[in-house]
């Protein structure tokens, strides 16, 4: 509340009273709300080492506060597909809990002690309620009560929103039944047709959004509480609102000291739904990650500084807890020390330092590197680690001090050992390569070698590289052509797609100097290891494969830079050759007025709305299912905005990146090609597609908007008068 670091004192003596604002269990936790979680855990963690007795209390929102029709129509697809099995609300709700219990154990976060339910605590909240009515600070419109927020003098001192005038801090459209924007809902008035409804004085109806942890947390820890978590996104207008309700009811202030953790980014950008950049703890075991490998890249930034995930920096993460838990295996097998030296007591002392200031956990992590590179005994070092890791929670004292290794592995191990006893090296890292193909890691310790399976993530680099970004790709645009055409395809699954558009692609080519690079844009279905078989056998083929899906303007960028031919030809896998289209390309383009091609145009008079598809003309943008261009423009006219994630109006952009320096397109009609169903549009539902496109049109017409200049009918008027 006051915006300043404070010490902890709690209001009982070695007791604090702790609650998380918890999942809502129609979806699944991403890791961006497993962070927040995590958070909470360390401060759990780090008032246990103090001495404290912590009450834990972590609610878990189901759907009974939210209107039926946000489940019939809110878009989810789980949801939806559930509902259509018959499966019941609850149910959902209980399968989305249990996959949220079972992340947090993954993560070694500590359960809490009270997981209350907000649909099996209606009877508490009700009762809050009518606290609210009796003192004056409720009233009854329409079947529905609000709080007033003009009666509560202290409401905005958390977030700041104090005006009377604010937008409404809610999940829906502003109600007209409110006497101030500012107040909110504290019972609803079933709607027809609703399911989830319970009784109370005012008829039946749900549950607002606020009121059930001010109900819940008071239930089970009193009327004041030391510690109130969650994400910077609670703060307004929850946070906000439980403060109002709680302290108007009690009178007494509501929580000593908020902490909310700061949002977590992927790849630079906000984690949602319509960006396609929402991970779940699922997905990063899917890739071979430890999912303790994301608890330590938590703890590499501060609770209260963004964070900036990406695959680079979880498999660094995950390389160093494995460098870890070799280091804890090592120790552990030092002669136990009759006394811990003092140097110990002050590595302790720094570390817990760094913890208890303001949770600096990047520092006291760095500690614990520096402590392990420190003189001091193995023996001291395994000792302070697990002391450490009460804390960071990796799991490190569950480190197996050995690993059972086939028999004709240890002897290789031991004939690698003499190899480089008698300085024959070259040797040792053949027979240590060949140890690894057997699966098996073999790592040089002062104490001598060790050896330990290889972790899942290692066993899948085996398979072949990945990159996270276009950053980690060699560009060869400043190069000169080493062949005449360069074909790129972005692919995120549907093999059969796939198939057809790179076979055909393959086949049409045939006789010309080309090459073929496909983008393997993060493909779980069998897509990936197809592309390496046909790389394998046709040296023309040149895959790229990400290691997660990227946005679609940072993928293509990938294509580019790696392309080596005078001529680029982007074609979509919803696409098919049926024909030889390179030549016709290279024809249109050896004039130096055209500077890009292909058979699906699009025009417009007002930037809003592009025209249906030119087909035998100039046009103002060439649509991405197929576009030939020099390779050269590239460096004239720069890489497509990577802030294009979804490949709507990207072509259109790109398109407009050349007009603004003087280049023209063309729509040609004589392109042996075809197009197919586009599977990520027709996987996608109306919501997703208008949602999507739209906020990609608008990075475009915020560049390009007064730009009317560039456009064919604006250089056909021109030429007219």
């Amino acid at each position: 509340m006051t915006r300043r670091a404070e010490e902890v004192r709690t209001l009982d003596p070695g007791v604090a009273r702790m609650y998380t604002c918890g999942p809502t269990v129609y979806r699944y936790a991403h890791i961006g709300n497993l962070r927040s979680y995590l958070m909470a855990d360390w401060i759990r963690r780090a008032l246990m080492h103090r001495g404290y007795e912590v009450m834990h209390v972590k609610n878990i929102t189901d759907v009974g506060h939210m209107r039926q029709e946000m489940l019939e129509e809110g878009g989810d697809r789980v949801i939806l597909a559930a509902l259509e099995e018959g499966k019941t609300p609850q149910e959902i709700a209980q399968f989305y809990a249990q996959a949220f219990y079972d992340d947090e154990a993954k993560l070694n976060i500590l359960p809490a002690h009270v997981y209350p339910w907000a649909t099996e605590h209606v009877a508490e909240m009700v009762a809050l309620v009518e606290q609210l009515m009796d003192k004056g600070y409720a009233y009854l419109v329409g079947g529905n009560i609000y709080f007033d927020v003009g009666k509560f003098e202290a409401y905005g001192a958390l977030s700041g929103n104090q005006q009377a005038g604010l937008m409404e801090g809610v999940r829906s459209e502003a109600d007209p039944l409110k006497r101030d924007p500012r107040d909110f809902t504290l019972w609803k008035l079933a709607e027809p047709g609703r399911e989830m409804k319970w009784d109370s004085p005012w008829g039946e109806g749900f549950p607002g959004w606020h009121i059930e942890c001010s109900a819940m947390s008071t239930k089970y820890m009193g009327q004041q509480l030391d510690i109130h978590t969650g994400g910077v996104d609670n703060i307004f207008p929850h946070h906000e609102d439980e403060i109002a309700q709680s302290e108007a009811a009690f009178g007494v202030p509501y929580v000593r000291y908020w902490v909310h953790g700061q949002h977590l980014l992927a790849d630079g950008v906000k984690m949602a739904k319509s960006s396609g950049n929402v991970f779940i703890l699922d997905d990063l075991v899917e890739r071979g990650f430890d999912p303790l490998a994301f608890r330590y890249l938590c703890l590499t930034v501060r609770y209260r500084n963004r964070m900036n995930f990406t695959f680079s920096t979880l498999r660094a993460a995950q390389r160093a807890l494995t460098g870890l838990q070799g280091r804890m295996a090592v120790w552990s097998q030092a002669p136990t020390l009759a006394e811990m030296p003092s140097e110990a007591e002050e590595w302790r002392e720094k570390f817990w330092e760094k913890v208890e200031s303001d949770l600096d956990l990047p520092s006291a992590l760095a500690t614990v590197w520096n402590m392990a590179q420190s003189p001091l005994p193995d023996a001291a070092k395994a000792g302070l680690l697990a002391e450490f890791d009460e804390l960071l929670g990796l799991g490190l004292n569950k480190a197996p001090a050995s690993h059972e290794v086939p028999e004709q592995v240890g002897t290789h191990v031991e004939q690698r050992s003499g190899l480089r006893t008698s300085g024959s090296y070259g040797e040792a890292d053949a027979l240590r390569e060949h140890i690894a193909s057997h699966g098996y890691v073999v790592e040089d310790q002062a104490v001598g070698a060790m050896v330990r399976p290889k972790t899942p993530l290692e066993r899948m680099a085996g398979q072949f590289a990945t990159v996270s970004s276009p950053k980690e790709v060699a560009s060869f645009l400043e190069e000169p052509p080493t062949m005449d055409f360069s074909m790129v395809s972005v692919v995120s699954g549907y093999m059969e797609d796939v198939q057809r558009i790179t076979l055909s692609a393959l086949k049409w080519s045939e006789g010309h100097d080309a090459e073929l690079i496909v983008v393997d844009n993060g493909s779980t279905d069998g897509t990936s290891e197809w592309l390496e078989e046909l790389r394998a056998s046709d040296s023309r083929v040149n895959v790229v494969h990400a290691d997660h899906v990227l946005g679609e303007a940072a993928a293509k960028n990938i294509g580019l830079m790696q392309c080596r031919g005078r001529t680029v030809v982007f074609l979509d896998p919803s696409t098919e050759v049926t024909g030889d289209i390179l030549t016709p390309i290279d024809r249109w383009l050896d004039d130096e007025q055209v500077s890009m091609v292909g058979p699906w145009g699009v025009c417009t008079d007002d930037m809003h709305h592009f025209h249906d598809e030119v087909t035998s003309a100039e046009a103002d943008a060439m649509q991405a299912y197929c576009q030939g261009f020099r390779r050269s423009l590239i460096n004239e006219v720069g890489l497509m905005r990577e802030c294009f994630r979804f490949y709507r109006n990207l072509d259109l952009d790109f398109s407009f990146q050349m007009k603004n320096l003087g280049h023209r397109i063309f729509a040609v009609d004589d392109l042996p090609i075809v197009r197919h169903e586009h599977r990520v549009w027709a996987a996608l539902d109306e919501g997703q597609r208008n949602e999507l496109s739209f906020k990609n049109f608008k990075r475009f017409f915020k560049r390009w908007g007064d730009r009317g200049d560039l456009l064919v009918a604006s250089s056909q008027r021109h030429e007219h008068s």
